[in-house]
């Protein structure tokens, strides 16, 4: 498998401080630079071992994107963080079926990741 350039993972309704806490869990050092607070984008941004990381409240629906701008995470794909992030967090995760790349389209596949019913290839609507 190889290596995503970065990863990027959607919790179902979780909280900044839920993040925070979150990747104090798997990195050294964790620096929050900024929050914005506007209910129509909030956003927060942390520096994690020296690479940015932004969650954007409320991405979709009540998910909230976690990216990881560069990957120099203990995961090597976006799927590898939604298993661990749907564990820890107590979550439903989902996250793209591959890897993204500059000039393409959004896959219409996702995989949704549950404690209770495991990881399924899903359509995912805006609900």
């Amino acid at each position: 498998m190889q290596r995503y350039p970065d990863i990027e993972i959607y919790a179902h309704d979780i909280t900044f401080k839920q993040i925070d806490e979150w990747l104090q869990l798997h990195f050294t050092l964790v620096e929050k630079k900024e929050t914005i607070s506007k209910k129509s984008q909030p956003r927060c941004s942390w520096i994690v071992d020296g690479s940015d990381v932004v969650a954007f409240g409320n991405a979709s629906g009540k998910y909230s994107s976690i990216w990881f701008k560069q990957n120099n995470s203990p995961w090597d794909t976006d799927l590898d963080c939604a298993r661990v992030a749907c564990k820890e967090l107590n979550t439903q995760v989902r996250c793209s079926n591959s890897s993204w790349q500059e000039g393409q389209g959004p896959k219409s596949q996702w995989w949704r990741i549950t404690e209770q019913e495991g990881e399924m290839l899903i359509e995912w609507s805006e609900n």
